[in-house]
């Protein structure tokens, strides 16, 4: 999990990209439709339609044939039209979300970058539209070098679902844009531009985002701040948790563990970036915890990676991120005897690394 779990030849931005690219097979987004095509997929033909919606014969067929019709119709024809005309209502709602992605898609072209789109599809098929449309525009804004537009972007990546949309856009391995490493160089040189100082929520998440996704696709943090406010506190453990990822390495588990024992800021920015990615609670600026709330969801998401993640991942979370979240609440989200359950099997199925394995099992000694 990121709570650590917290892009092109650009002659083509000239194309009339949304009529030509984002028209083809496999795309993955909704075509304008004329009206007269959704009404007759309902078997409505056009004098049905003006006698169910009470809309004028004339109004009808100016819009009958014209797949952007949208465009023309006015509110009160919309409204009558939208009880009558059976998928109507879906219709507005998928080329809504089309169209921002046609938006999103063509910042990235005109930013440079070469957007495979015949790869959207199946990428849409699995994460929502609007979290691939969000990271798409934080692509773009990357490029462009815009922090403002990419921290607000990023920001809006922090989550489980938002985070896997993401990494599914930027990572060179899922094949969504054709030259990666252009991206991840303007990210690096975007982390030396962005104005932390000001420690406002968005900064400090996106930031934290970018400095995550930067070192966990480059194997290097972009940033050695000290945990010393916020906005530090929330980069410097995303940039652990890249490491973590990236390079699997037991030794970045065990500094944090030391950093977070003299940090009380790190420790409760460790349990604010848990329940935050997992819903548990809403971001604050503050890293405010609400003292009555649950944390089911974290517990889940968190039992899922210490089952399926590599051993300095497991490291972090016997050491530093269960301990955080048991004090906070002992019943671990209800889950505690799943948690000793699932540690259990992970250590029958072996653990390579010896102090890995030490401190799993003094850990599961004390969770029993």
């Amino acid at each position: 999990m990121q709570a650590g779990r917290g892009y092109g030849d650009p002659s083509v931005g000239n194309e009339p990209f949304a009529e030509t690219r984002l028209r083809a097979p496999g795309s993955g987004l909704t075509k304008p439709q004329p009206l007269g095509a959704i009404a007759e997929a309902g078997s409505l033909t056009m004098a049905d339609l003006a006698c169910v919606a009470h809309v004028p014969s004339s109004t009808l067929a100016r819009l009958w044939l014209d797949p952007m019709w949208l465009d023309g119709v006015t509110g009160a024809t919309l409204q009558k039209l939208l009880p009558a005309v059976p998928g109507l209502a879906r219709y507005l709602e998928d080329r809504s979300h089309s169209a921002r992605l046609e938006a999103a898609l063509h910042q990235c072209v005109e930013s440079g970058l070469d957007i495979q789109t015949g790869r959207l599809g199946p990428l849409i098929e699995s994460r929502s539209i609007q979290y691939v449309a969000t990271a798409l525009e934080a692509a773009a804004a990357t490029m462009r070098l815009d922090a403002r537009g990419t921290v607000s972007s990023l920001a809006r990546c922090w989550g489980g679902s938002q985070s896997l949309a993401l990494d599914a856009v930027i990572d060179p391995a899922c094949g969504l844009i054709s030259e990666p490493n252009l991206l991840i160089e303007k990210a690096v040189q975007l982390t030396d531009l962005i104005d932390t100082s000001a420690n406002s929520l968005h900064t400090t998440v996106g930031y934290g985002i970018l400095v995550h996704k930067v070192t966990k696709l480059t194997g290097s943090v972009p940033t050695d701040s000290p945990p010393a406010t916020r906005c530090s506190a929330f980069a410097y453990r995303s940039g652990v948790i890249g490491m973590l990822l990236r390079t699997g390495d037991p030794d970045a588990a065990r500094a944090y563990r030391r950093e977070l024992e003299t940090h009380p800021l790190l420790q409760r920015n460790e349990l604010w970036s848990l329940a935050t990615f997992s819903a548990d609670i809403p971001q604050t600026r503050q890293f405010n915890v609400d003292s009555r709330t649950g944390l089911a969801h974290t517990a889940a998401d968190v039992i899922g990676d210490l089952s399926e993640l590599n051993e300095a991942y497991l490291h972090y979370l016997v050491t530093s991120a269960i301990p955080v979240l048991l004090h906070y609440d002992s019943t671990f989200g209800s889950r505690r005897a799943v948690l000793v359950n699932t540690l259990g099997a992970r250590l029958e199925r072996g653990i390579e690394d010896a102090r890995t394995r030490s401190v799993s099992v003094g850990f599961m000694k004390s969770i029993r």
